[in-house]
C-alpha cells in the first residue's frame, strides 16, 4: 500500500525538490501530510513517510492532467464552476493514481487537499458540496481509493484546533465558522502566529505535527472527523478488514 498525497504548496501537503512526483528524500512533507500520516498510522501501525510509501504531486502537475480531461458525457453531469474545479482535480488524481499503482504493482490510496475557503477559492460552494465534488470525480474514475482532505475553512483551523494557547484541542467547532479570508479582521493566519508567538514557517508546522504536538487523535472537528473517517474506511477496505 502507498499513498499519493497533493495539495496547494509548501505549507500543507509539502513540495517535491526534484522529481514531480516524489517521494524519499526528494519529498518535503508539510504539517498535512504529517497528519495524514498520523492517521494512516493508527490503523497500519507505521509511518507511511518513514518508510517511504508516501508519494507527493505538485499542484501544477495536477493541474496539468486536469486540462487534459475530457469533459463528463454522463447525462446531468453538467457542474457549476466552483465544484467543477474540485471534481476535476479529483479526476486526474485519480487517473494518475492509478497510473502509478500498475506501474509500481501496489494498491495507491489517494489523498486530495484543498482548502474549503481561501481568498482564491471564496464563493466556490460550500464545504459540503467541495467535498461530495471530491468524491463524484474520484467515483467518475472508477477509483475507489479517494480521500478529500478539505478543513473548514482552512489549515490554520485544524492546527489551531491543537496549538492555541487557552483550552487546545476543546470547542474547536468554532473555528469553523472562522473566515478563511486572509484579509479578514483577525485571520486564522494572524491567530496561529499568536498562538505560536512568531509567524511560523511550513517546516516548524511540519515538525510540531511530526513530533505530535498537534495530535490528530485529539482534534474534533467536523471537517476533520469527516477526512479521518473517509481515509480510514479506504485504508479498511484496501487492507480487507473494512
Amino acid at each position: 500500500m502507498r499513498f499519493l498525497v497533493s495539495g496547494e504548496g509548501p505549507s500543507d501537503i509539502g513540495r517535491c525538490t526534484n522529481a514531480d512526483p516524489c517521494s524519499d528524500s526528494d519529498f518535503v512533507p508539510g504539517p498535512m501530510a504529517w497528519l495524514v500520516d498520523q492517521v494512516a498510522e493508527e490503523q497500519l501501525c507505521f509511518s507511511a513517510i518513514e518508510l517511504d510509501l508516501v508519494h507527493a504531486l505538485s499542484k501544477r502537475s495536477l493541474q496539468d492532467t486536469a486540462k487534459k480531461l475530457k469533459p463528463p458525457s454522463l447525462r446531468g453531469s453538467r457542474r457549476p464552476a466552483e465544484t467543477a474545479y474540485y471534481f476535476r482535480n479529483a479526476r486526474a488524481l485519480a487517473k494518475i493514481a492509478s497510473a502509478l499503482g500498475s506501474e509500481w504493482n501496489d494498491e495507491v490510496i489517494a489523498v486530495l487537499f484543498r482548502d474549503a475557503d481561501g481568498t482564491q477559492s471564496a464563493g466556490r460552494g460550500d464545504w459540503e458540496t467541495k467535498r461530495q465534488s471530491m468524491h463524484d470525480g474520484f467515483a467518475y474514475e472508477g477509483f475507489p481509493c479517494g480521500v478529500p482532505m478539505i478543513p473548514k475553512p482552512k489549515s490554520e483551523a485544524w492546527l489551531l484546533c491543537a496549538l492555541k494557547p487557552n483550552q487546545p484541542y476543546q470547542h474547536c467547532d468554532a473555528l469553523e465558522l472562522e473566515s478563511g479570508n486572509d484579509a479578514a479582521p483577525n485571520p486564522l493566519k494572524a491567530q496561529l502566529a499568536t498562538a505560536l508567538g512568531e509567524v511560523p514557517t511550513s517546516e516548524k508546522l511540519a515538525d510540531m505535527v511530526r513530533t505530535r504536538q498537534v495530535d490528530a487523535a485529539h482534534i474534533q472537528m467536523r471537517s476533520f472527523d469527516q477526512f479521518r473517517e473517509d481515509l480510514q474506511s479506504v485504508i479498511a477496505s484496501d487492507n480487507g478488514t473494512g
